[in-house]
């Protein structure tokens, strides 16, 4: 028995329309919460359409697979604050780069759903430092762990592809670990 049979893990993944916080906003989130150690996960994400497209760095619009259409109809930030405040509230929360998601997330937060008493999960691991620490790769990109692991690298910049590809590298790291 370890610590890892007795809690919930939450892997996620943001796209966003620019790197700088200051500029972008969330176009898709996908948050997957594993419970107890059972390998059972459920599975949410959903596209978030941008109020202020204008601002958006065209080469992020174009990696992340953005057009009009397809996201005519997603819900903005607000209307899906609530879930994603609700899916993050329990820690551990795991990401590659997890950093850059939690500091688009609460600047989105910040922007359009303000709270004072907003708490998120804790810890924050990080698959990259993970996969710095414990895989022997000269990158720690996704994709460079995607290589690694024999995974398709033609999945990046998919919020829901990359969720399942960070639990992934997290497990493959974790039973490395606890297997030596």
């Amino acid at each position: 028995m370890n610590l890892l049979d007795h809690v919930s893990i939450t892997f996620i993944d943001t796209e966003t329309t620019h790197l700088d916080v200051r500029k972008s906003e969330i176009l898709s989130i996908c948050i997957w919460t594993e419970h107890n150690g059972s390998k059972e996960v459920k599975r949410w994400s959903t596209k978030i359409k941008p109020k202020r497209i204008e601002d958006a760095d065209s080469v992020a619009l174009k990696i992340n697979g953005y057009n009009e259409e397809e996201w005519k109809d997603a819900p903005y930030f607000e209307d899906v604050a609530h879930i994603i405040e609700e899916k993050l509230r329990w820690g551990p929360i795991v990401g590659h780069n997890i950093n850059f998601d939690m500091r688009h997330i609460k600047a989105a937060f910040r922007r359009y759903a303000p709270k004072d008493d907003r708490r998120f999960g804790y810890p924050l691991i990080d698959t990259v430092a993970l996969s710095w620490l414990f895989m022997p790769t000269e990158r720690q990109n996704l994709n460079a762990c995607r290589e690694y692991l024999d995974i398709d690298t033609s999945r990046a910049h998919d919020c829901e592809n990359d969720v399942e590809d960070c639990r992934h590298v997290f497990w493959h790291i974790i039973d490395k670990v606890y297997k030596d």
